[in-house]
């Protein structure tokens, strides 16, 4: 699904050169709930804007689904982005003046494979799914922290992506909420078979997880999948 060779990310502050990452290669199945864990800058966002297609690296190579994504134009990338991956982040994103039921649509409207009818149902039926169906037609704040990040999950699910990428969901929201948060996140990989990569610095989301990558300065210094470090 995810193929990942020496990725490299550095970023220059005057005559200070910062490597947010350091060579990181992995991969990443289908249907896969991968945890990114490590420390505060350790590069856990950095690789997630990487493979979700939101910055660039300074050097290596991503392929998601044998797609070199170095090879897609500027357009090529954005229709990659909303056809086939899908965003939910800390800080909801939501857009404040719409409903719950516009900001599920926004997606899925800017596709050019989808009649009005095609979409509108797509987003009641997302919205069936994570339970908000009768909180359609209110405003973000109207809604709690964690109403507004099932929201957010509902707008990123819309579309169907083959990825759903997830950073710090529940940075904001307490501990009851980001059990809500994770509960529908194993829900929607067991029942859909939805491949997840999610950042997280909560030990405890572990338990939620098939999989942990461990960064720190910027490097896998553990795989879940093999058990031992990496040196």
């Amino acid at each position: 699904m995810i193929e990942i060779q020496d990725l490299t990310k550095i970023y220059r502050m005057g005559s200070v050169e910062v490597r947010a990452l350091d060579g990181v290669t992995l991969d990443i199945g289908k249907g896969e709930f991968l945890g990114i864990m490590g420390a505060s800058g350790s590069g856990k966002t950095t690789l997630l804007h990487m493979l979700g297609l939101l910055d660039e690296p300074t050097s290596g190579r991503i392929v998601i689904d044998g797609t070199d994504v170095d090879t897609l134009t500027d357009y090529e990338k954005t229709m990659f982005r909303l056809y086939k991956l899908g965003y939910v982040f800390q800080d909801f994103a939501l857009v404040p003046d719409l409903t719950v039921m516009e900001n599920v649509s926004l997606p899925a409207m800017l596709r050019k494979d989808r009649t009005e009818e095609q979409y509108h149902e797509a987003s009641i039926d997302i919205l069936r799914k994570i339970g908000l169906l009768d909180r359609q037609d209110h405003l973000p704040r109207e809604l709690s922290g964690g109403q507004q990040q099932r929201v957010s999950i509902a707008r990123a699910m819309v579309n169907r992506p083959d990825i759903l990428f997830a950073d710090e969901p529940c940075a904001n929201l307490d501990t009851e909420n980001s059990r809500l948060v994770l509960d529908l996140f194993r829900e929607i990989n067991e029942e859909m078979h939805q491949t997840i990569v999610m950042v997280s610095h909560e030990d405890w989301h572990k338990d939620y997880f098939h999989r942990i990558v461990r960064l720190k300065d910027g490097k896998v210094i553990s795989d879940g999948t093999s058990g031992s470090s990496i040196r």
